[in-house]
């Protein structure tokens, strides 16, 4: 009798929610593996254990390419840029059906708690990058299970990786599936996605498509891993204007005063 009862409950919550079978997973490679690229620092340092890394969609692209642009040129700083970002995105992970925290895992470290809607650097890798001796750096590399992208994003959606470190950026997609397979929501909720920094290399020759690092740096070396480097921000050009204005005013003044008490 309460095999029959679990049963039926069984079948009435599919009925009235037939989504909750329907879920895919996500799974995230930063880890240099097949020498694939890693995020590093414009230094060329490692990233701090814990660095949020978000993979979701930009909602609104051409405000996507007016915060890069504006980023670039130096007329946003970071916190603009930033918030011009995070207003504009969707995290995979947002309002997302049977969605559970304790499905996220992180694989490769510990130190990291993944939240409910980010992922994180979460582990140590000793890579060699463009034949030097293998160096540990920090790397990130796990999954999200029971995504649904049709209730959270939308089928058919480009979706972005991207990070932010010490007033630096760094954002990635590959919506052309040069690689191995395009970073897009698939028709089916029962699909997974696996947003590997490896699929940026090209399957002839293994050249990095510098398209699909939208901000950044792509160093892309013969030999071992390859880098990303996040972009610093440029100082805006009224600022740096003004500074050395303002300078200039003090040092003349100095100079009048200087030349009123006598002083050559």
């Amino acid at each position: 009798m309460k095999n029959l009862t679990k049963y039926f409950l069984l079948l009435l919550a599919v009925s009235l929610f037939p989504w909750a079978l329907q879920a895919g997973t996500i799974t995230v490679v930063g880890n240099g593996a097949g020498g694939g690229p890693i995020f590093v620092t414009s230094t060329a340092a490692s990233i701090a254990i814990g660095t949020r890394v978000r993979f979701g969609t930009f909602t609104d692209s051409a405000a996507l390419t007016t915060a890069i642009s504006n980023f670039l040129a130096g007329s946003a700083d970071y916190t603009a840029t930033f918030n011009a970002l995070n207003s504009n995105f969707v995290d995979l992970g947002t309002s997302v059906t049977n969605y559970g925290n304790s499905s996220q895992s992180a694989v490769g470290g510990a130190v990291f708690t993944p939240s409910a809607t980010q992922f994180g650097f979460n582990g140590i890798t000793s890579l060699a990058i463009n034949g030097a001796a293998a160096a540990n750096y920090n790397t990130f590399n796990g999954s999200i299970t029971g995504v649904n992208y049709s209730l959270s994003l939308g089928t058919g959606k480009n979706l972005y990786l991207w990070t932010a470190f010490n007033n630096e950026l760094a954002i990635v997609r590959n919506a052309d599936g040069t690689g191995t397979s395009s970073w897009i929501t698939p028709a089916s909720d029962l699909s997974g996605v696996t947003m590997n920094l490896s699929s940026l290399q090209s399957a002839a020759g293994g050249a990095m498509q510098n398209s699909e690092v939208l901000l950044g740096t792509v160093l892309d070396y013969a030999s071992g891993s390859d880098l990303i480097k996040l972009q610093a921000a440029i100082p805006e050009p009224s600022i740096t204007a003004l500074s050395l204005a303002s300078l200039c005013l003090v040092l003349a003044r100095r100079r009048k005063v200087n030349k009123i008490g006598g002083r050559s």
